[in-house]
Formats: structure tokens, sequence, C-alpha cells
């Protein structure tokens, strides 16, 4: 007697989920997973199976329409994606980005995706990883249950073989969809599944297993790491797009870069090459006090000012010479310049006069604000605010009928400050 695909185990934990979402390609592996949820009872009420629609094949619609009519053959929820990706690079990897986007916009809260990964997908996963060069983060591969979006990511399959599903698919007469870029081998996956993996399977039958298991060793290194980089810095606990300097200063060169990677994993930024990190530390943590030092990749920044590490996302928004607030107080969004301004009631705050015309500028050079009874350069007070260079031409100034009236979130004008909470506004960057 063969053992459940899914195990009394993974039942109990499926079924905490108020949603259970299936990455649906149609090929053996979500057909098998689809099957087994929507043949447990107590999780077949939970299903909604997504399938995303690459558009690379010519068989692209095909695939879909036979994805919709299984669904509808067992009475399951479906939806379909086509989604747009770079094909100019990388296309398995613009596409897999791609489709875990999508998937991630759909998870709400207490909801999981579930995706059909079996045991021979985490051994190429391994190895493709190992010949990549690849430290602890990446040898460790996929895990059976991570965190997605506003949800979670779960692989119930992880630690069964193919021919496990191979099976299932014949007893149960199951049909699936054979796309035919998985027999070409220019892709790296292909070339290690079709050219690599038989030669090793013939020397060693249990290859797979080991090589999986070998993952899960190094999955347990990467959350021991993950605790000494916490006992290291404590401050990576609250930590957002900057982080405080001097408590990393004193340590080894591989614990600082330990620190380095929880870091940027923490803001969702795919881990540097080694010879980035070393940059890092030696031309920005080790720069001199007054250095304002940058180091980049992709679109990736990492910068110094004064005793922060900053992490930005370099973009080339273009900001606008003025945005006009004509329906004040309802909220300001303007999401070419990803700017969102909104208005909330305060017991002391920016007073706006009656016919007011209000607008929303940004600094060019040599804007003054009469402030603490004193007409103040706006250059000064972002020194002495200590506001970050790179961040003071982004930050709102409210001009209220052609004069400055408020810095968001750092001064109002006295002009147009009043401690009358009948009138008083205090505007909240939510960009």
């Amino acid at each position: 007697m063969t053992r459940p695909l899914l195990s009394p185990e993974w039942v109990a934990r499926l079924k905490q989920f108020k949603k259970l979402i299936v990455g649906f390609s149609g090929g053996l592996d979500s057909t098998v997973l689809l099957h087994v949820l929507a043949s447990t009872p107590p999780l077949s009420n939970q299903l909604l199976a997504v399938h995303i629609n690459h558009g690379i094949s010519g068989n692209s619609l095909n695939w879909q329409r036979h994805c919709e009519q299984l669904c509808l053959d067992l009475g399951i929820a479906f939806i379909a994606k086509a989604i747009e990706f770079d094909r100019s690079a990388n296309v398995e990897e613009a596409a897999r980005n791609a489709r875990y986007d999508f998937f991630s916009s759909l998870l709400e809260d207490n909801d999981c995706l579930v995706l059909g990964h079996h045991l021979d997908d985490q051994a190429e996963t391994v190895l493709l990883q190992l010949f990549r060069g690849a430290g602890v983060d990446g040898l460790a591969a996929m895990q059976e249950c991570s965190n997605l979006g506003a949800g979670q990511l779960a692989r119930p399959f992880l630690t069964c073989p193919r021919v496990e599903l191979e099976h299932y698919a014949r007893i149960h007469e199951l049909k699936w969809i054979e796309d035919e870029s998985n027999q070409d081998t220019k892709y790296s996956r292909n070339y290690l599944r079709h050219r690599v993996m038989p030669l090793l399977l013939e020397k060693w039958p249990g290859v797979a297993g080991n090589i999986s298991r070998a993952a899960t060793h190094c999955q347990q290194a990467k959350a021991n790491l993950e605790v000494l980089a916490i006992k290291d810095c404590p401050d990576l606990l609250n930590a957002t797009d900057h982080l405080l300097i001097e408590p990393i200063k004193g340590l080894e060169f591989e614990r600082i870069t330990n620190v380095l990677k929880f870091w940027l994993k923490k803001n969702r930024i795919q881990l540097p090459s080694s010879k980035t990190f070393h940059r890092i530390i030696h031309e920005i943590i080790f720069a001199k006090l007054d250095a304002i030092p940058t180091v980049s990749w992709n679109q990736i920044q990492v910068r110094r000012f004064q005793q922060h590490l900053y992490l930005l996302k370099a973009d080339q928004i273009n900001l606008p010479k003025a945005i006009k607030w004509q329906q004040f107080p309802a909220s300001l969004i303007y999401p070419d310049a990803n700017i969102e301004l909104s208005a909330v009631k305060a017991q002391k705050g920016l007073m706006i006069p009656k016919e007011a015309q209000i607008e929303i500028r940004f600094r060019k050079g040599g804007e003054e604000i009469y402030w603490h009874g004193q007409t103040k350069h706006l250059k000064k007070l972002f020194q002495e605010w200590q506001i970050p260079p790179w961040v003071r031409d982004r930050v709102p100034l409210v001009y209220i009928n052609d004069q400055l009236a408020c810095v968001v979130g750092y001064a109002v004008s006295d002009v147009f400050f009043t401690t009358n909470s009948l009138e008083a506004w205090s505007i909240v960057n939510n960009s």
C-alpha cells in the first residue's frame, strides 16, 4: 500500500486557512495537486485555481481552456491571468517573478498559495544554486512553508518524488498538459533534468532525496544565521529602510555580511554578489564620517548619511513642478510620482484660509519659510533636521496662495499655524 500524497498532518495544516489558492499550470504536478485537494473533503470548499498565461507558447490559449474545463469538472472556482514580463534577459526568472507577484497580490490574511513542487524539483533547485556559487540561502532552496504577501505559501509535495505523482495520475486517469518548452535544453533546468540528473541517478539511485536532505540542513543553518544576526544587531528587529551603523562596526567581516543579508532580505531585496557586500562594508560602513558614499546593483542603492545606512530603490520618477490640491481635505493621490497625501484633523497645526489655492511643490532651491519667529532658508533647516540629501528633493511642500505654508512631516509656517482644533490640520505623507 502506497502512502497518501497528502499526509494527515498536511490536511490539518491546510484546513486552518480561509482560502487555498492553487497555482494551476495544467502540468502533471499541479493537476495531481488540484485533484488531491479537491478529493479531500475538509479542503475542497476552500479552493481557488489560478492559471497564469505567460503567452510564450502558441498553445497558451488551449492550455488555459483545458485548465478551465478541468476545474469545471471538479467544481472548483477558476481564474486565469495573462501576465506581461521582460523577455529580453532571463525569461525563466522574469516569468517566475511575474507569477509570484500576481499570486502575492491575490493573497489576503489567512490565505495560502499551494504549489505542486516535488522532491525532484527540490533537487534540481539545489544543484542550480550550487552551480551558480550560491551560499546557504540559495542552497536552502524551497521551503515547505513560508510567508508570501499577506498570506503564506505551502508546498505539500516537496518530499514526494515525481514517480509517485505519475503513479497517482495513472490510477485516477488524469490528463495533463505537456509544455513543449520543457524539452528544450537551452533552459538550465531542462538541461539539468534531461542531461545531468539521469547520469547521477544511474550512479546514485537515491541522489534526489539526498540532495533534498542537504537543502533541509541548509535551511537549519540559515535559521541559525538569522538568530545570530539579531543577536549581533538587535536593531534589525525594527529596522526598515535604514540601519544604525555603530552596533555592527566592531563585528568580524563575515558577521557584518550576515547582518546586511538579514536587513536586505527583510526589505525584500535580492542579495547582491559577495563583491558588492565587500564594497558596502569597505566603502560605506567604514567611510569617513562626512562622506556620503553609494554602492549600487540592479535598481538598488545603499547609501550612508551620518551614522545610518539607507536602502533605496533607484527610480526615474520626474517630480511635477506643482500639483493642485483642489479637493482638500480629500486625499491627494498622484500615482505618476508615487505621491499620496492625506489631511487629518489635529489639535494644532496647519490652518487653511477660505477660498485658498493649495499646491504641492518640491524643492528647487532658495525656498524660505517663516518659522519660530524667523525667516529661515529651507536648505539650512533640512541640514538641521538631518534629512539625507537624496530625500530632500522629495519632501512635499504645501503652498497656500503661492506662499510656503508647510514642509510635510517637519514644520508649519507661523503664518498658517493655529492652535484652534476646529481649524487645525495635519498633513500626512503616505507615499
